[in-house]
């Protein structure tokens, strides 16, 4: 009686792992992951950011809309319309739209005419393009600002000069980048 009562006891706690870890919320169709863990890279290192985007581009903020919350309340969906400046990597075209799903109550929302560095991620369709998950946008209303143009912790960590400027700063993640 007791062998047949922990073999119950097993098979249900192996049921319940392999529903667990076979388990994932989708919020969307075509939503990449929305955390740098599941992607396994740190947005610090700018190396890892452009070797994990399709197209890291400089872009201008030229409208946006938002969606209705997820699930009625929670994450919220921003599609931002863009003027592409200029593309360290992937050749993107003139304008595109991304989108990005920020958390309830999240405070890093890009602006209507401003310019920011923007590593993206292809989504499901052609025409669909995600902030990639775990980067933030870089504001950067100049690629030729010699402000904090370090190379997130690759620098630190190498001991290497600092890029010139923003221009330089993104062309020598791109350079470096670490591959997927």
């Amino acid at each position: 009686m007791k062998k047949k009562t922990w073999a119950l006891a097993g098979a249900t706690l192996v049921l319940a792992a392999v529903a667990l870890g076979a388990a994932k919320v989708v919020l969307e169709p075509g939503l990449p992951p929305t955390s740098s863990a599941d992607v396994g890279y740190r947005a610090t290192d700018d190396r890892e950011v452009a070797g994990h985007a399709d197209e890291l581009v400089w872009v201008r903020i030229t409208g946006s809309s938002e969606h209705a919350p997820l699930f009625g309340g929670g994450p919220v969906r921003v599609d931002y319309r863009a003027q592409v400046d200029r593309a360290f990597k992937g050749a993107p075209p003139a304008s595109v739209t991304v989108s990005v799903v920020y958390a309830d109550g999240d405070r890093t929302r890009m602006a209507e005419g401003r310019s920011y560095v923007i590593a993206m991620a292809h989504g499901a369709h052609e025409e669909e393009r995600w902030m990639l998950p775990g980067s933030v946008p870089v504001d950067t209303p100049s690629l030729e600002d010699t402000g904090d143009s370090r190379q997130g912790e690759h620098n630190a960590s190498l001991r290497e000069a600092a890029p010139a400027n923003q221009g330089a700063r993104w062309a020598q993640a791109v350079a470096q980048h670490i591959e997927r």
